[in-house]
């Protein structure tokens, strides 16, 4: 089929055209949009990860910028982690009050 064709049948395909088995797919991504993920996959399955594990490097960068060296327990409890588990997303983080040494002399520079 020529891609005129084609684009001409996906305007004329509706949500009942599709099989029920996909139309929850097709209701949150909208017709078209399904319509190109059908494309892509070209009749393969497509394995779409648990939303949590995409979630997981915003949540880590929310944590190493929420934490201010003493709140494991609390950070732990808000996002439903052990307190070591949030150690080891700080890991490497300077201690509170501690400068690293890339900032040292930094703070002090001073004209004489």
């Amino acid at each position: 089929m020529s891609p005129e064709v084609i684009r001409e049948l996906i305007k004329d395909t509706d949500i009942t055209d599709i099989p029920e088995k996909y139309r929850n797919i097709a209701e949150m991504t909208g017709v078209e949009n399904y319509l190109d993920l059908c494309d892509y996959a070209k009749g393969d399955e497509i394995y779409f990860p648990k939303l949590e594990s995409i979630l997981i490097p915003a949540r880590n960068r929310k944590i190493r910028k929420e934490y201010d060296g003493w709140n494991n327990k609390q950070l732990a409890q808000k996002y439903g982690l052990t307190t070591q588990q949030i150690r080891s997303v700080i890991k490497g983080l300077p201690e509170s009050g501690q400068m690293d040494i890339f900032s040292y002399g930094m703070e002090a520079d001073i004209d004489v």
